[in-house]
């Protein structure tokens, strides 16, 4: 008998560490799909900040390394290696990223640049696209007002 009640006790406390642990990947699953960017912000002032921080967040951790702390990329950015590969750019709105539409830059991210002989490496089997969506909201949030301006009428041709 007391066999019995003792895995019913731990049958119970199991059930509970599990209910309590999908519980928590539903609050995350959701905290994510908040931050999908279907409509994009007029201007930075429109960003939500918990996007921004996401994005931060997910940008330090993974393309900091390359394109620097606070998206400043290499200061010889637009030279080419002796391999003929270019260098990181930066994404602060000083290089040329604020060129290319979003549909660009989130195939840039997803799919990597070493098909087209850059060095950048696919993430979108580690990033999902409200995640992708996020590091780029972070990297305009660096962006000086005019040229997310003019970012938004590259991204509506």
């Amino acid at each position: 008998m007391r066999i019995v009640k003792m895995k019913n006790i731990i049958f119970i406390i199991i059930m509970g560490i599990t209910l309590t642990s999908c519980s928590k990947q539903d609050e995350a699953k959701s905290e994510i799909a908040e931050v999908t960017v279907t409509k994009l912000p007029a201007s930075q002032a429109e960003f939500a900040p918990a996007t921004v921080t996401l994005g931060g967040k997910l940008y330090t951790e993974n393309c900091a390394k390359c394109h620097g702390t606070n998206g400043e990329g290499n200061k010889d950015w637009r030279k080419r290696k002796p391999d003929g590969k270019l260098l990181p750019p930066p994404l602060n709105g000083s290089g040329h990223t604020w060129h290319h539409p979003k549909a660009l830059l989130v195939s840039i991210i997803t799919n990597g640049t070493v098909v087209q002989g850059g060095e950048m490496p696919a993430w979108g089997d580690k990033l999902s696209p409200q995640e992708i969506d996020a590091v780029i909201l972070w990297a305009q949030s660096k962006w000086p007002a005019e040229i997310y301006k003019s970012w938004l009428e590259v991204t509506k041709r």
